[in-house]
């Protein structure tokens, strides 16, 4: 067992196996993550017994990981470069998450899961790895072509908003208020992006006056993100949020590419035990802290169930993608390098996965961990096969009916305008004021009965007119401004010309 080795020799031996791993897999054409995962389950209580999930070794190693990982991400993940890809990108990106979502929570819901369960496995297909697309583009030298460059300004998009689910569910288990958590959450993230970002410019301002090297202000920049991240737990927050809305305050700074350069090897480093900690949690009850071993009969049920939702995705996105992207100006090829390129499933997976897990019941808990390890595992193995038939599914793809004329050639893609960038910021404000009002409907729904006043409907029915007298404003207001982004990635034009 792990307790009879010293700290350093547990690291060096996992560190040892994992890097021999994924060099096998990485030698068989997947990627390395898939190493890190089977060696933390091999490693694990349920075949060797090496490492134990609840060792606090393990789980300091994982939470930094999980840590670095969303730092990173925030820094990487500028709203600049989602500007860069034009205004086509939010309308694709838009409707292939909402295809995404809605098939993941059928297929689990038609399944016999519970709501919870469903939602979070229309996450997860939401989800697609950053890293491994980023790398796949960098590696095909891919980075100035126009369908890659939007492949990856939806991956910022999908992160951005998978950060943000995720911290509600991850918090709201600390809560007993679902407004309280939302608004916690929002004020939280304006404070600590703004704060962040004006303490830091300062700082670099003083870095640049007294000569000092990246490497301290990439201390500086790890430390400011651990202090938001610690204010975030004191707040009964996810510390996860503090880690990104720091991370992404810092991406603004002109020091910010080379912060990212320097803690590449960090998030590298504990990345992989993020990984290990995962595979060894697989079919492992902290609760009860052993193993449950799952029937023959439930192990092909989640392999049928996990290639399913894997299939189901890969289908939504050549689907939708094709069906509205002559809306967009963009050809039946470039649909389809889209689609496959937003094939490979990879860390949010995970991150969604271990978030979720203790707000489940026992079973469901496991089914759910073991679910987020298959669709990688099967959309990693799908993806390159898929890209190295782009033709094929190109052809195949041309039999689908779209909602406008097929563009032969591609066009350059309409960038974004002070107006345009008007309309992103008109949807993005109502959409908030729309979830905030949500929120308070479902509040108002629980506190009715103790208000103690007379109402002369049903209590669901009470609420949702409320909620549909103050929302009809916001949302239409949202839906205009979505129209109008439209009508600009359609015609190139603007909507006051």
């Amino acid at each position: 067992m792990v307790e009879s080795f010293l700290p350093l020799t547990t690291v060096g031996i996992v560190l040892g196996f994992s890097l021999i791993l994924s060099l096998v897999f990485k030698r068989i054409g997947q990627n390395p993550v898939l190493g890190f995962i089977v060696s933390g389950f091999l490693l694990g209580p349920f075949i060797l017994g090496f490492i134990n999930p609840k060792d606090i070794l393990v789980e300091s190693f994982a939470e930094l990981g999980l840590f670095v990982l969303l730092f990173y991400l925030g820094i990487e993940l500028s709203f600049r470069d989602f500007i860069k890809a034009g205004v086509p990108t939010l309308g694709l990106a838009l409707v292939d998450m909402t295809a995404l979502a809605l098939s993941g929570f059928i297929i689990a819901y038609l399944a016999g899961f519970s709501l919870l369960f469903s939602i979070a496995i229309a996450l997860m297909l939401l989800s697609t790895s950053s890293a491994i697309v980023g790398k796949f583009i960098i590696d095909k030298g891919l980075s100035k072509n126009p369908p890659a460059q939007m492949s990856l300004a939806i991956l910022i998009l999908q992160d951005f908003i998978g950060i943000l689910m995720l911290v509600f569910v991850s918090s709201y288990s600390k809560s007993d208020s679902a407004i309280g958590l939302g608004l916690t959450a929002l004020v939280f993230a304006v404070v600590s992006f703004y704060a962040v970002h004006k303490i830091s410019g300062q700082v670099e301002k003083f870095f640049e006056s007294h000569h000092l090297s990246t490497t301290e202000m990439t201390l500086y920049a790890l430390g400011i993100g651990l202090i938001v991240a610690t204010l975030g737990g004191f707040l009964n927050l996810s510390s996860a949020m503090g880690a990104y809305f720091a991370g992404f305050a810092l991406s603004e700074l002109k020091a910010g590419e080379k912060i990212k350069e320097q803690i590449s090897f960090l998030r590298d480093f504990f990345l992989l035990f993020f990984f290990v900690a995962f595979g060894a949690s697989l079919f492992f009850d902290k609760g009860l802290n052993s193993i449950i071993v799952p029937e023959a009969g439930d192990i092909a049920f989640l392999l049928i169930f996990s290639f399913v939702l894997s299939v189901a995705s890969i289908i939504a996105h050549a689907f939708i993608l094709t069906i509205v992207g002559p809306l967009f100006s963009i050809t039946n090829r470039a649909s389809s390098e889209i689609a496959i390129l937003l094939t490979p499933l990879g860390e949010f997976v995970i991150i969604i996965s271990i978030s979720i897990l203790p707000l489940l019941a026992a079973v469901e808990a496991s089914m759910l961990s073991a679910t987020a390890f298959l669709i990688i595992l099967f959309t990693l193995f799908m993806f390159q096969p898929l890209y190295n038939r782009i033709q094929l599914h190109d052809r195949l793809t041309s039999f689908i009916p779209t909602l406008a004329p097929r563009i032969t050639n591609q066009t350059v893609l309409t960038k974004h305008t002070p107006e345009s960038l008007k309309h992103i910021h008109d949807l993005g404000i109502n959409l908030i004021l729309v979830l905030c009002l949500i929120l308070v409907t479902v509040q108002l729904y629980s506190a009715i009965p103790d208000l103690g006043i007379p109402i002369p409907y049903g209590r669901a029915f009470t609420a949702f007119l409320l909620f549909i007298f103050f929302a009809a404003a916001p949302f239409m207001k949202a839906a205009r401004s979505f129209r109008k982004l439209w009508h600009i990635s359609a015609t190139g034009t603007s909507t006051t010309a």
